[in-house]
């Protein structure tokens, strides 16, 4: 029989083994796609929310876990402090380079909180910049709260001692020691303020966009690999095995 022979014995268990990791990577793919759908639905339940006051919301920033505060809708009233405004760097709006205004709004218990209250265009690169100037006096900012950008990992980072205008992260616990008083370990990006930005600038961020990935079309392309290796390898052993059937003798 043919499929004693060795070289098709092992010629199965390569397909067998091919077919099994195929489906494997697919139902991988579907969990990571259970994953996604159940982090945006998280997501847009918080973002959907109405805010509610940040004291409310956290009464001890020392006990503070991101996952739990990450992209809730919160109320914070206080005075921008544009003596410490920095520009995150490499930020594009409708493919347009440039930056993104940080500032820290002073609260009336002299706790800070880092806003990211919008992007200006590249030109606009020395802060504090006059043309996205905040109003002035106290201020109600309703936004979403974001993870701190840590500095880890390979690539370019942002110098660990100075003080910087120009930053590639919103990296909170680095800014916290150019900002008088305690920064909130989260940053908080604008969605609205009263009063409202005079001017055009700068232009308000968008919360994330809510997609699904790749992760379904990725899964049907593993399970069609393990699907094309199972009838393609059974089409070769029922032409081979024709063959042979036609080459061999009666008897």
């Amino acid at each position: 029989m043919l499929l004693r022979q060795p070289r098709w014995i092992v010629a199965s268990v390569i397909v067998v083994v091919a077919s099994v990791t195929f489906v494997s990577l697919g139902l991988w793919q579907l969990e990571r796609l259970d994953e996604v759908r159940a982090q945006n639905r998280l997501v847009a339940s918080r973002i959907e929310g109405p805010p509610v006051p940040l004291e409310e919301l956290v009464s001890d920033a020392a006990t503070i876990r991101p996952d739990d505060l990450e992209y809730r809708r919160v109320v914070v009233t206080g005075t921008y402090d544009t003596d410490a405004e920095v520009l995150q760097r490499f930020r594009a709006h409708r493919g347009q380079n440039g930056f993104h205004v940080l500032t820290p709004l002073v609260r009336d218990d002299g706790d800070t909180v880092l806003v990211r209250r919008g992007w200006v265009p590249f030109e606009l690169d020395t802060p504090p910049v006059d043309e996205a100037a905040p109003p002035e006096g106290d201020v109600e900012v309703t936004g979403f709260l974001q993870r701190s950008e840590d500095q880890r990992g390979l690539g370019p980072t942002d110098p660990t001692e100075g003080e910087l205008e120009l930053v590639l992260r919103a990296d909170v616990p680095r800014l916290d020691r150019q900002v008088d008083g305690a920064l909130f370990p989260m940053v908080l990006t604008l969605d609205a303020q009263q009063p409202a930005q005079a001017g055009r600038l700068p232009v308000r961020v968008e919360p994330p966009a809510i997609d699904e990935g790749n992760h379904l079309s990725y899964a049907l392309q593993w399970f069609s690999f393990a699907a094309i290796a199972v009838i393609g390898y059974a089409a070769v052993l029922r032409k081979r095995s024709r063959e042979l059937a036609e080459v061999t003798p009666p008897g």
